[in-house]
């Protein structure tokens, strides 16, 4: 089933798949450019969740530098669709899930406290400063002379992940040829992936990496037959790609799973002690191809 007849336009700029017996409602904030037409260019990946048995709402976002204002603004049109969603759909456990650029409005929202024990998903996640958002050197520079470049910058959150006693509840998914975000492997300072494996190693966090690059995420959902394709928005993924041979998919609800039981085994709260000796938090889950984990699933 395509986005096309899934979703309904609610808000200024989201979108709201309802499943009529919901699991679990998924918040979902896409990257900085991608994220502005959710239900196209997450189209598959959306469709995904939804057959999973998930309630979608895809949050639409206009860019900009200042982070923290636009993560605001997030919450406060996401908070305007919850209120108004039917009571079956609020009774069940939320999730965010962020891709690239999303994932920092995710940790901006839960470092202020504004999305307490709602446990978090991130994929690719992408912390970049002004010049890694700005494709002109020059302009990143003045941007950034002038006070009006990224904030918080890629400095102030890798203190905000060192010195929170937050983010218990999170996943990560990863990609081995990101050239944005990075890997798991690569060093912290160069990769916003590693940073967050190394801040959040002590706090139980279910990782998981996979072939592919930064949009494997990204596509349109296309049937042939009995046969689902996700058509690539990157041609160097090659056009088409079977339903069957999807890693991601499989592995971001197994990670919702995990979420979820962690989340019931600590009553509804993820103000869990840290240190990784707690037995109540579980050891780190690590699913993990083409590294040194085996099977990603």
């Amino acid at each position: 089933m395509s986005t096309d007849s899934l979703f309904r336009l609610v808000g200024h700029s989201s979108w709201i798949a309802e499943h009529p017996a919901p699991r679990g409602v998924i918040e979902f904030i896409g990257g900085a450019l991608l994220g502005n037409a959710p239900i196209i260019s997450y189209d598959y990946f959306l469709c995904s969740l939804y057959d999973a048995g998930y309630t979608v709402i895809a949050i639409g976002f206009r860019f900009g530098l200042n982070h923290q204002k636009v993560a605001e603004q997030l919450l406060v049109e996401q908070n305007q669709i919850v209120n108004s969603l039917a009571e079956k759909q609020r009774r069940v456990p939320r999730f965010w899930v962020g891709h690239s650029l999303g994932c920092k409005y995710l940790l901006l929202l839960e470092s202020s406290g504004k999305i307490m024990d709602q446990p978090s998903l991130l994929i690719a996640p992408d912390i970049s400063d002004t010049a890694e958002a700005v494709p002109l050197p020059w302009l990143a520079d003045l941007l950034d002379a002038c006070g009006v470049g990224v904030t918080p910058t890629r400095e102030q959150i890798e203190r905000l992940l060192k010195n929170s006693t937050l983010f218990n509840l999170t996943s990560l998914i990863s990609f081995t040829d990101d050239t944005i975000a990075g890997n798991q492997h690569s060093p912290p300072q160069q990769s916003d992936v590693a940073l967050f494996v190394l801040e959040l190693g002590d706090r139980a966090l279910i990782k998981g990496e996979l072939p592919g690059g930064h949009f494997e995420i990204n596509g349109l959902r296309a049937r042939s037959g009995d046969d689902i394709y996700l058509i690539d928005i990157d041609p160097r993924d090659g056009f088409l790609e079977k339903q069957a041979g999807r890693e991601l998919e499989p592995l971001a609800l197994d990670f919702l799973a995990q979420l979820e039981n962690r989340l019931a085994l600590h009553g509804g709260s993820q103000n869990v002690p840290a240190g990784p000796n707690n037995p109540a938090r579980g050891e780190p889950a690590d699913a993990t191809r083409g590294g040194d984990g085996g099977s990603a699933r």
